[in-house]
């Protein structure tokens, strides 16, 4: 791996060869591949059913994501920029990061996005979001700054019993 978006395809790839369960869900995933490419190869690699692009809903992304966790699948949701994660807000931190400490029972799924700035996307596609979501229990945040450590950190997430929120770096 030679580029941090690398790491993140290969980390997604190495996990979905080994876990069945491992499901990619996103806008522009698929054939596309992503807004930044990291999902490029993935769809016609593990399937259309492994790699689902979705509706234009950040929080029926996040949704859909808790529903397939609850049963038993490992989701990672991408959003396209992590901005728009707050449209997804209640459905991550109140049910989500609760389902341990109400039920008893884990979510384990990944939302993983490009955040901050670099791609001259005004106020709308440069924020830093990890702020917001420091102080919510059940929620774990990676925010990895190298190729190598994005690799190990979304291994690591997507075995990860409770939610992560994975945040990227735009490279």
């Amino acid at each position: 791996m030679t580029t941090y978006l690398e790491a993140i395809r290969q980390a997604l790839d190495e996990a979905m060869a080994q876990d069945p369960r491992v499901v990619l869900l996103g806008q522009d995933i698929g054939a596309f591949g992503g807004a930044f490419k990291v999902t490029d190869g993935l769809q016609a690699r593990h399937g259309a059913d492994r790699v689902v692009d979705t509706p234009i809903s950040e929080s029926a992304m996040i949704g859909a994501g808790i529903g397939a966790a609850m049963q038993g699948l490992r989701p990672v949701v991408e959003m396209q920029f992590i901005d728009f994660i707050a449209c997804g807000w209640n459905m991550l931190t109140n049910f989500a990061a609760k389902c341990r400490y109400r039920w008893g029972q884990g979510v384990p799924m990944v939302v993983r996005g490009p955040c901050g700035a670099g791609v001259s996307g005004s106020a709308f596609h440069s924020q830093c979001v990890e702020a917001q979501f420091m102080s919510v229990p059940g929620l774990k945040i990676a925010f990895p700054a190298t190729a190598e450590d994005a690799y190990g950190l979304l291994r690591t997430a997507i075995e990860d019993p409770d939610p992560v929120l994975f945040l990227e770096h735009k490279f």
